[in-house]
């Protein structure tokens, strides 16, 4: 999302390349013997009797070929890798380094301009200012990868990748869709999930009935995690950050779902039906400083542990958003805040690395939270420190260590403004509608 973000803010040129038969044109760097049965093998000895009919072997009636892999195969474990290695060695020869960050960015000066490549296996996003360095960077991937079969290449404004399209239409903008992934998703529900909906979960979102609970069946247990809630899930990390609050609670519904959490998933998937076209709206008022939105609601779980929801914006829209049940109980309110901050410290501390190898240097890194006694211990250290807060000194010192070292400042957000608290609770209302336009950055 990042480095769309920096597209459209620098209002670059974007190509979208896929390079076919990808893993086949990295060589194998281990022994891997691969056994092929019955069709499979027969197929082969068709292509070539000579040399394939003498090593069939017939073992319980079936044709059987043991072979020697040459070639990076999809399925094998490092097939990915392999192919990885290939390509990253490719455009160091070009010129490119690699993002110590993100090992699938890669950034090389083309006419005083940075010229950046970022890929997921053998989907490749290329932008730069100028559309000719963009065509350079696609005739030397077209000599190394397309003598074979020609590589795919996209150009325009508008462009899908990795399900996603992405809409560079508007200046400094770029407008992030899945309405063909939600639209299929949506045609193989149930009846009874029809309808529409005004927000994503209902106010009794992380209750839990253990009562007398209604067990969804084995079918319907399917449909529930495989069909749905992991279907949202990819969603949610994606184009509709507005969800993740109502998916994250469900994902720790999956191994035991019961009634109850059906009724949940009815409401999301109505919710989304109702919302189909929102597009989530990116755009940066500088490269310079990044924001973070970090809150947490206490003891909000069946088993008591509290909810953190995390926002990083570089102006307006969620580059990125996070909603995470904790994996330890907690005794109050602030240090629920102080975990959630130590959650999500790893995203914080990482994004500003990354933009900083993008080349472009942070001038403020700025964390709000909405709990000023939290604040106190994490700017002053030991100095807030008392008996009840001793078991937490590991936490609040790492805070207080990049703050300290300038990686970072934490600033007072008042609650009714604090952007995650959408993704601790289940809001409804104007306070949904409110933050929910502020996260998509879509018009009111």
């Amino acid at each position: 999302m990042l480095t769309s973000v920096i597209d459209a803010k620098e209002n670059r040129d974007v190509a979208i390349v896929d390079i076919p038969g990808a893993f086949m044109q990295a060589d194998m760097d281990e022994l891997v013997h691969m056994k092929l049965e019955g069709k499979m093998a027969e197929l082969l000895v068709r292509l070539d009797p000579k040399l394939y009919r003498k090593y069939i072997q017939v073992k319980k009636g079936r044709n059987v070929l043991y072979v020697e892999l040459k070639k990076a195969l999809y399925g094998t474990l490092r097939a990915a890798l392999l192919f990885w290695r290939l390509l990253t060695a490719k455009l160091k020869e070009w010129g490119f380094k690699i993002n110590p960050y993100d090992w699938c960015v890669a950034n090389k000066m083309i006419n005083g301009k940075q010229c950046t490549i970022v890929w997921h296996v053998d989907d490749l996003k290329i932008s730069h200012v100028d559309s000719k360095a963009v065509t350079g960077v696609i005739d030397q991937l077209q000599a190394a990868f397309g003598t074979e079969t020609p590589i795919t290449v996209k150009r325009g404004k508008i462009q899908d990748y990795l399900g996603m399209t992405l809409d560079f239409s508007s200046p400094g903008k770029v407008r992030i869709t899945m309405i063909d992934y939600i639209k299929n998703m949506l045609a193989d529900l149930p009846s009874d999930m029809d309808g529409a909906a005004a927000t994503a979960a209902p106010t009794h979102l992380f209750e839990v009935n253990i009562t007398d609970p209604i067990m969804l069946d084995e079918d319907n247990a399917t449909l529930f995690h495989h069909s749905n809630v992991a279907k949202l899930l990819f969603l949610c990390k994606r184009a509709r950050p507005d969800i993740q609050t109502a998916v994250s609670f469900l994902c720790t519904r999956v191994k035991g779902p019961d009634q109850d959490d059906y009724k949940k998933l009815t409401r999301l998937v109505k919710y989304l039906r109702a919302t189909l076209d929102m597009p989530l709206t990116l755009e940066a008022d500088t490269l310079n400083i990044l924001k973070w939105w970090v809150d947490a609601s206490y003891a909000v779980h069946l088993d008591m542990k509290s909810h953190t929801g995390g926002v990083l914006s570089l102006g307006k829209g969620t580059g990125y958003a996070a909603s995470k049940k904790q994996k330890l109980n907690v005794i109050s309110s602030m240090e629920s805040e102080l975990v959630g901050v130590s959650n999500m410290m790893p995203q914080i501390i990482c994004s500003m690395y990354f933009m900083n190898a993008q080349g472009y240097d942070i001038d403020e890194y700025i964390v709000y939270q909405d709990n000023q006694s939290t604040m106190l211990m994490e700017n002053n250290g030991r100095a807030s420190n008392s008996k009840r807060t001793r078991h937490i000194n590991i936490r609040y010192f790492f805070v207080t260590d990049r703050i300290a070292n300038g990686d970072m400042s934490v600033k007072y957000c008042p609650t009714g403004i604090m952007v995650a608290d959408y993704f601790t609770k289940a809001l409804q209302g104007t306070p949904f509608k409110t933050f929910r336009d502020l996260i998509m950055n879509c018009d009111p």
